[in-house]
């Protein structure tokens, strides 16, 4: 970080004793000194960027859920489930909660082959395949690093669901590779800080691990570190961009492989970077993107009265603007009945896949009132849709629609300061 121009906080999370041959012991910080050192960070050093590494222990994963779920920086996922040398650091309990409590608050996971093995199983048959799993447990975006392949190009793979790219360079022939994934992480969120987008923090991320790779520092008899110096950002360290990036600031550019059964897109694109529709979740990440204006409506489970409770209408505007500010929309009408919501959404520039911010919403919200109402099922319907239209004219129909429906106008009559009865716009 400090490479980058950019001040680095640390929380510690866990004690080793290890050297270049391996990790010999390791021990949690009691889940107090966590706490404190999370709670004194945030009241004068708030960060722009998050950057998670050995988390260890299923307390930790849990406190840090429980922090992420007030914060607003981005997230860089760095799973470490081993070290270099191949030592377990992370408990088994603690994975169930770095998915489920973790994933849904990540902008980037940066699993190994191994890694990405581990969470969604050895049955995959490409990367891509492996990273259309991992998005669907609720990460923004994932790269899958390369490292652990054979041949004589290190290739990671990229993608946020709509648009993805292969970072391609010759492996480097070294046993100073003791903390290449922390470094990676570590750049990209120093990139994100100061600005860059997704795509270009990457590639700078794998610049500068290239660079560090091919400086190492001849210490111990294992895997031995690197020497960490400024980024020079040389175009001998940049990997080549697989599939039609034009900027030359972002890499070398070459056509995409023949025989590649995955078109590779410009970052800068909207084209969905495959046409394939494996699921639900994925078609509406690839369908629903530039379009001017969306119309959704979406239904509690069974169409229970739920949304007529005052703490739950207030749970849902708290999450609904939290996941438009993560996912970058800029309008975020709603109209609130008491078993559903119509919702009036339009992108910005840097929006996500509307169909993210949705699972999103639904499972914060979902997660809130069954703990602050004691329900003990699920919240929402299934389908992460009961209705959705497009364009000006459908958003312009059904706005008039809502707007003039008898039952709504009857709660309005009714009980006209209940917090159901009405919409907001956010800015």
């Amino acid at each position: 970080m400090n490479a980058f121009g950019v001040h680095g906080c640390s929380v510690t999370t866990a004690l080793t004793a290890q050297n270049t041959i391996g990790v010999h012991s390791s021990e949690p910080v009691s889940e107090a000194m966590l706490r404190a050192q999370l709670k004194t960070l945030k009241t004068d050093l708030p960060p722009a960027a998050i950057k998670t590494g050995m988390l260890g222990s299923a307390a930790t994963c849990q406190i840090l859920a429980d922090f992420f779920d007030g914060q607003n920086a981005f997230v860089v996922c760095d799973p470490v489930l081993k070290s270099t040398s191949g030592t377990n650091l992370l408990d088994p309990a603690a994975l169930d909660i770095l998915i489920h409590g973790i994933f849904p608050r990540v902008g980037i996971l940066t699993p190994n082959l191994p890694e990405a093995g581990k969470f969604v199983g050895t049955d995959f048959q490409t990367e891509e395949e492996a990273a259309e799993r991992i998005l669907e447990m609720g990460v923004g975006s994932v790269l899958i690093k390369g490292g652990h392949t054979e041949g004589g190009e290190c290739r990671d793979y990229w993608t946020d669901g709509t648009q993805s790219l292969w970072l391609s360079s010759p492996r480097i022939d070294t046993r100073a590779t003791h903390g290449t994934g922390c470094i990676l992480s570590s750049a990209i969120a120093s990139a994100i800080a100061l600005g860059q987008t997704l795509p270009e923090a990457v590639t700078t991320a794998k610049t500068y691990l290239n660079q560090c790779l091919k400086s190492p520092g001849n210490m111990g008899a294992g895997h031995g570190p690197m020497r960490i110096e400024p980024f020079r950002n040389e175009p001998q360290d940049r990997p080549v961009i697989v599939g039609g990036i034009g900027d030359p600031a972002l890499g070398r550019t070459v056509p995409a492989p023949t025989g590649s059964t995955i078109p590779v897109t410009d970052p800068g694109s909207t084209t969905p970077a495959t046409t394939k529709e494996h699921s639900h979740l994925r078609r509406l990440s690839k369908i629903f993107t530039n379009d001017p204006a969306y119309f959704i409506t979406t239904s509690t489970k069974n169409r229970r009265r739920i949304l007529d409770n005052p703490v739950a209408h207030q749970i849902l505007r708290e999450e609904w603007a939290a996941a438009l500010e993560r996912h970058g929309w800029a309008i975020g009408s709603y109209v609130v009945m008491p078993d559903h919501v119509h919702f009036f959404c339009k992108p910005t520039s840097r929006a996500k896949s509307l169909s993210k911010l949705m699972q999103q919403w639904k499972q914060w919200t979902s997660k809130r009132i069954k703990s602050e109402l004691g329900l003990d099922d699920s919240v929402w319907q299934e389908e992460f849709f009961d209705h959705l239209l497009r364009s000006h004219e459908s958003y312009s129909e059904k706005w008039n629609y809502v707007e003039q429906n008898p039952v709504r106008a009857g709660l309005i009559e009714q009980a006209g300061d209940w917090p159901f009865s009405g919409h907001i716009h956010y800015k």
